[in-house]
């Protein structure tokens, strides 16, 4: 009797590992299963274009190297506004530009060469929009900021100082150029700063 009990337990355990040894294996099935599926749910980026079109009336040219499918997580195409769709255009690597009644929607590393709308007050954009701001300083050399707002601005924007006006003009969405605006505020604060005259270098006409 031993002997057929020594051999029962056996089989029983060498059942039990192969059907532990199977269990990831199955698991790893259904995660491939479930990406596999948000991929096959990816929108393509120029289906939401036409959406977007419809809805606000705008007109669009898109770039040829504009090409992606958008996952989109419990939201429905028919509920994105524009401001919206320029967060997901920017969080795939592209952004929307206005300019001579169309827009235009290209990578974001054209940002800076575009520049985007130049706004010079307290008015509102979406926070994605790529815009351009002349920032000044009152109370320290602008010169002096460069280094210190350099690693806020992203690779496809843009950052220079003029340093005769004591000015800095920047290239990035709204939301940072705010950002940028406020450490500027902060940082301005002491004596008032007075920046040198510039010579003019023109080449002089006979």
């Amino acid at each position: 009797m031993k002997p057929l009990q020594i051999v029962c337990v056996a089989f029983l355990l060498g059942t039990t590992g192969a059907a532990v040894a199977q269990a990831p294996t199955t698991s790893s099935s259904s995660e491939s299963a479930v990406v596999s599926e948000r991929v096959a749910n990816g929108v393509p980026i120029a289906q939401l274009i036409t959406a977007i079109q419809k809805k606000t009336g705008k007109k669009f040219v898109v770039d040829p190297r504009v090409h992606v499918d958008v996952e989109l997580v419990e939201k429905d195409i028919s509920s994105i506004n524009y401001s919206d769709f320029l967060t997901i255009l920017q969080v795939y690597g592209f952004s929307a530009f206005e300019t001579g009644g169309y827009v235009e929607v290209l990578p974001l590393a054209s940002a800076r060469q575009v520049g985007g709308t130049l706004i010079t007050g307290k008015e509102k954009r979406p926070d994605a929009e790529i815009v351009t701001k002349v920032l000044s300083a009152k109370n320290l050399a602008v010169v002096q900021l460069v280094p210190i707002l350099r690693p806020l601005i992203p690779q496809y924007g843009h950052l220079a100082a003029l340093p005769c006006a004591n000015k800095l003009i920047v290239v990035d969405t709204f939301a940072n150029v705010r950002r940028i605006e406020s450490v500027i505020e902060a940082l301005d604060v002491g004596e008032p700063f007075k920046p040198e005259k510039c010579e003019s270098h023109l080449p002089e006409h006979p």
